[in-house]
């Protein structure tokens, strides 16, 4: 239906030497740990919020409080990236968003700790945005998917022991020495990145190219990404806002739902690399198709009622299947990003799934009210929806060869 898009040439030693670039390993080292301190929090606020009296209301508002502001603020952080330098505004949003997570130690108000999840959004935006346009600007042009995938892969790492291991802390010491790793964690990474990526820093080298916000990455091929990229983080909303008390309604201890964060992210980690590779070299086009195919099946069965246990494996199925539509429109955004636009064009990309997490964060909180697998068999039917309509003719025509980047500036 849709030609193989992105298709690499020399694959051979050299392009692997090249993927696994010095740069490229302190990059991931970087985002490796501060995702891991990240990760000790995750499974957390919730919780936390829920435990200092805020209602489901309130814990419903943080997530979206995070989703609104990091929402307005990537477009503002890609314009900033571009014109100062992508490496200059990891290690700023590090450093805000390690303060911000200390911050949460003393807080016992439920209206403060939706403030401060709001301040997070703004922190967040200034973190995965520029480090993936730094990728774009290490990486080769035919090995961007894999590349990606490998900067997923740091950011699973992260995750991985984190949620498991932030959630045991907690549950023997209470929450605030997880709050204190999680400060450190991302403090760390804000303290390595000037000094070991300082000398790989990269901007836009035009002097149009920060003009406007927007400028040359508003165009068909890249709203097309963004609005994928939106419908693709539904489910993140509904993680953020109810997955913790979809597993505590379900049976789940403290331990346990760590667990389920944790097996979600293994098979990422291993995994996303290969699904970078994957649509590097066979196309963008039916690696989406048929992983959201295979995501709708996984959704749904979370709408049943289930054992816990059995819901933490299904989650590392789920682990299994959702590098591969996510690697696919990673390098579809690649493919179609100028160099003068890539900080803008990452941070809309971002900015488009932020609004998809946090309508499914919204409408996930209304929907556990009916019933509590009702936000999972709405995304899953919606995922079908959207495979079915990447096969009609015109739609499957935008992931054509040929289309190469979005012009800039």
């Amino acid at each position: 239906m849709a030609e193989g898009y992105g298709a690499a040439t020399g694959r051979g030693r050299a392009g692997a030497e090249v993927v696994y670039s010095p740069a490229m390993l302190l990059l991931m080292g970087v985002v490796g740990v501060s995702f891991l301190g990240l990760g000790f929090v995750m499974p957390l606020r919730a919780l936390y919020a829920r435990d200092v009296g805020a209602s489901s209301a309130e814990v419903g508002l943080m997530a979206s409080a995070f989703l609104l502001t990091s929402f307005v603020a990537a477009p503002f952080v890609g314009w900033l990236a571009d014109r100062f330098g992508y490496v200059t505004l990891l290690w700023t949003g590090l450093l805000f968003h390690a303060i911000l997570v200390v911050s949460y130690i003393p807080v016992h108000s439920p209206a403060i700790l939706i403030g401060l999840r709001g301040l997070e959004g703004v922190a967040a935006a200034a973190i995965l945005p520029p480090a993936r346009a730094l990728v774009n600007s290490i990486a080769p042009r035919d090995r961007q998917a894999e590349s990606l995938g490998l900067l997923s892969a740091s950011q699973m790492g992260g995750m991985l022991a984190g949620p498991a291991v932030g959630s045991f802390m907690a549950s023997q010491l209470g929450y605030t020495p997880s709050f204190v790793v999680a400060g450190a964690g991302m403090a760390i990474g804000a303290v390595a990145c000037p000094i070991l990526l300082a000398r790989h820093e990269a901007r836009s080298t035009r002097d149009d190219a920060y003009v406007a916000l927007f400028s040359g990455a508003l165009n068909r091929s890249l709203v097309f990404a963004y609005a994928l990229k939106a419908a693709i983080m539904l489910p993140n909303g509904a993680l953020m806002a109810i997955w913790s008390i979809y597993m505590q309604d379900r049976g789940a201890s403290l331990l346990l739902i760590g667990l389920s964060y944790t097996t979600f992210a293994l098979p990422m980690l291993v995994l996303s690399p290969l699904a970078g590779r994957v649509s590097d070299r066979h196309g963008r086009y039916w690696p989406l198709v048929w992983g959201l195919l295979a995501l709708a099946i996984i959704y749904g069965a979370y709408g049943l009622e289930l054992d816990p246990w059995l819901i933490v494996a299904l989650s590392a199925v789920e682990g299994l299947v959702a590098p591969f539509s996510s690697a696919a429109l990673d390098g579809l955004l690649a493919d179609r990003t100028s160099a003068s636009i890539r900080g803008r064009a990452q941070a809309n990309y971002s900015a488009a799934g932020t609004a998809g997490s946090f309508v499914g964060a919204t409408a996930s909180g209304l929907l556990y009210a009916l019933a509590p697998g009702a936000p999972f068999v709405a995304v899953g039917a919606l995922y079908v929806v959207i495979a079915l309509t990447l096969l009609l003719p015109w739609v499957s025509r935008l992931f054509a060869t040929g289309q190469r980047f979005a012009q800039g500036g």
